[in-house]
């Protein structure tokens, strides 16, 4: 699935991928399940020469950076549900450092195996009517999904490629841990908050000014 859409986000960013080929791209990816894998371990026979390299979170980084031959930082993130926004982070801190000048930044999820529905439903996590209801006092769970992105961000100092284009500018990424809460899976409503200050207020940015918020 990553391949596809790093591929796709190469070409949407008027880059020819034989351009960057050696060159030190880093690659980030925001990753959390293990379902397949997960599922092939009741069937010893599965576990091909290929399995190990097929069903563990930091080759799916690493793929990308072989096929395309990318000679930058490439590692798979796992924060939960944060490990696409925690790999942005990294890949934002890297640029700002000048460590890379580009980097390919991507999050994917699949849903293959019937185990986690169990355990969060267990955990009475998952909404029992397949809503996400968020900020609604009506809130009763969430709903898992599965999806892929796949981003090419550089720093705006960075050479142009012939063709270059851009879509928007990232002015802050930041990220945090909200500690003890009331339990490990739930976060922190006042961490919440003080981490988005300290990035308006690092960056100037006055809340007032923002079109709108996704959650």
């Amino acid at each position: 699935i990553l391949l596809q859409l790093t591929w796709e986000a190469i070409e949407d960013a008027g880059i020819s991928p034989d351009t960057i080929a050696g060159d030190h791209v880093g690659v980030y990816v925001g990753a959390s399940a293990l379902d397949y894998a997960n599922e092939s371990l009741f069937d010893p026979n599965v576990a091909t020469g290929h399995f190990m390299t097929g069903n563990t979170l930091s080759i799916i980084s690493n793929r990308l950076s072989y096929i395309f031959d990318l000679k930058g930082p490439s590692f798979t993130v796992d924060t939960a549900c944060s490990s696409s926004l925690v790999a942005l982070h990294e890949a934002y801190r890297a640029l700002n450092s000048g460590r890379i000048d580009c980097a390919i930044v991507a999050g994917v999820n699949v849903l293959a195996s019937p185990f986690p529905f169990v355990g969060f439903a267990q955990a009475t996590m998952l909404s029992p009517d397949g809503q996400c209801k968020a900020f609604d006092a009506g809130g009763n769970g969430y709903v898992r999904s599965e999806g892929g992105v796949a981003l090419v961000i550089k720093r705006k100092d960075a050479p142009r490629w012939k063709g270059q284009r851009s879509h928007a500018d990232i002015v802050a990424v930041d990220v945090n841990s909200d500690g003890r809460t009331v339990g490990m899976s739930l976060p922190s409503d006042v961490e919440q908050a003080n981490l988005l200050d300290r990035v308006y207020k690092a960056h100037g940015i006055d809340p007032n000014q923002l079109a709108f918020v996704e959650a």
